[in-house]
C-alpha cells in the first residue's frame, strides 16, 4: 500500500502559490477608462488591467503545468478518500478548477476583471480552498494505513497460530508455545504501533497491554485482558527457557487464549 506524501502535496501548492505572486508582480499594468455610454452613469472611470509580457509567458505556462500535475495527483486522492463528505468534497475540490485555470490565465471569471488586486484575492481564496482538502483528509489516510497495517497483521498472526496448531498436533509442543507466543505478541505491537503508543525495546506483552489500557483513547482491547496476560506471558517465557519443561495443556491453553483474544481485535 502507497501512502499519499501530504507533506509533498502542501509543500507543491505553497510553490504553485509563489509562482502566482511572482507572476502577478512580473505583468504589465495598464489604465483603462469604462467607456461612457449614458446609460451607467460611469463617465470615464478609470482601472487597471494586468497584461502578460514576453518575459513572464514562460513562468506562466510552468505555473500552468506544475498546478494542473498537482490537481489531477489531489483529485484522485478526493476520490480514494472521500470520507463523510463524500461527492460533496469531491466536487468543491474540481468545482474550483476551472477558476483557477482562468486566474492563472489573469482572467477573474467570478468579477469578469483582470486587476490585480481582483485576480490576487480570487487566486488566494479558491486555491486554498483547494489546499485545505488535504487537511481534511489526513485522518482518512492515517486510518486507512492503519487498517491496512492491522490487515497485514491480522494474516501474518493467523499463519502464526496456524503453524502453533500444526506444531502442537505433531507432538512439538515447545515450538508451538514460542509460535503462539510469538502471534500474541505481534498482535499488542500492532495496536500499539497503528493508535501511536511509544514502544521501548524491552517491552514485553504485559507491559505493551497496560500501555494499551492506560492510553485515554479507546482501542480493540478487552480490558480483561490485563488480568490474563501475566499468566499468558509466562507461559511463553516457559516455553523460551530451555530450562523450563512447559506442559501439553499449558500450550494448549496458550494457543487458545492468544487465538480468542487476536480474532475478537481482528473479526
Amino acid at each position: 500500500m502507497t501512502t499519499p506524501d501530504l507533506a509533498t502535496y502542501i509543500k507543491e501548492a505553497e510553490a504553485i502559490e509563489e509562482m502566482y505572486m511572482d507572476l502577478l508582480e512580473g505583468t504589465t499594468q495598464r489604465r483603462m477608462r469604462h467607456a461612457d455610454d449614458g446609460s451607467t452613469g460611469l463617465q470615464n472611470v478609470q482601472y487597471k488591467v494586468c497584461v502578460i509580457n514576453s518575459s513572464s509567458e514562460p513562468l506562466q505556462r510552468s505555473l500552468l503545468v506544475k498546478y494542473e500535475v498537482w490537481y489531477e495527483l489531489c483529485r484522485r486522492l478526493a476520490l480514494e478518500y472521500p470520507g463523510r463528505g463524500g461527492n460533496a468534497r469531491y466536487e468543491s475540490f474540481t468545482g474550483l478548477h476551472e477558476k483557477i485555470l482562468s486566474l492563472i490565465g489573469l482572467k477573474d471569471p467570478a468579477t469578469n476583471s483582470n486587476e490585480k488586486k481582483h485576480l490576487k484575492e480570487g487566486f488566494l481564496s479558491s486555491f486554498d480552498a483547494q489546499v485545505s482538502m488535504l487537511y481534511t483528509i489526513e485522518p482518512l489516510i492515517a486510518s486507512a494505513r492503519n487498517s491496512y497495517r492491522k490487515m497485514i497483521t491480522a494474516d501474518l498472526v493467523n499463519s502464526g497460530l496456524n503453524e502453533a496448531e500444526s506444531l502442537y498436533q505433531q507432538g512439538l509442543v515447545r515450538a508451538a508455545g514460542i509460535m503462539a507466543g510469538f502471534a500474541l505478541e505481534r498482535y499488542l505491537k500492532t495496536l500499539c504501533e497503528v493508535n501511536g503508543i511509544e514502544l521501548e525495546s524491552d517491552d514485553t506483552m504485559i507491559t505493551m497491554a497496560r500501555k494499551l489500557l492506560a492510553s485515554d483513547e479507546q482501542y480493540d482491547i478487552d480490558p480483561e485482558l490485563l488480568k490474563s496476560m501475566d499468566h499468558l506471558e509466562a507461559l511463553k517465557d516457559k516455553c523460551t527457557n530451555p530450562h523450563e519443561e512447559p506442559q501439553e495443556q499449558e500450550v494448549r491453553e496458550l494457543i487458545d487464549r492468544a487465538r480468542e483474544i487476536i480474532f475478537l481485535a481482528f473479526c
